[in-house]
């Protein structure tokens, strides 16, 4: 299976606008969106860094590393995931939802790809 089939298993979501594979250092390995508006490729490495500094700061704490981060804005939801700190390789996923997308069912469906891109990219 390729890194295309498992990103496009997000496509079904209510209120999908896009997603994102990236590795830890930020780069963009593969994206999809039905909404031209959504750039990855100039928003990966800032989001990337949003969540790695929320992997610091969350450990600085004590509670170890981020896992799941979620931003919500007016115009929609940011979900990002990681495959673990500790996975090889170390990749964080995003989808971009409308406002009233199903954030619960694109939680699930990210939470069953991770492993299937560590498979395919191992």
């Amino acid at each position: 299976m390729s890194i295309e089939t498992i990103l496009g298993e997000l496509r079904g979501i209510k209120g999908y606008k896009g997603s994102g594979l990236m590795d830890f250092t930020g780069e963009l390995l593969i994206s999809d969106t039905t909404d031209d508006s959504i750039d990855f490729e100039l928003a990966s490495a800032t989001f990337n860094d949003i969540f790695r500094g929320a992997h610091e700061a969350s450990g600085k704490v004590g509670l170890q590393q981020t896992t799941e981060m979620v931003l919500s804005t007016p115009n929609g939801i940011i979900i990002m995931l990681c495959s673990g700190v500790r996975a090889e390789p170390h990749l964080h996923l995003i989808a971009v939802l409308e406002k009233d997308g199903n954030q619960a069912l694109a939680k699930m469906t990210m939470n069953k790809l991770v492993p299937k891109f560590l498979k395919e990219l191992a």
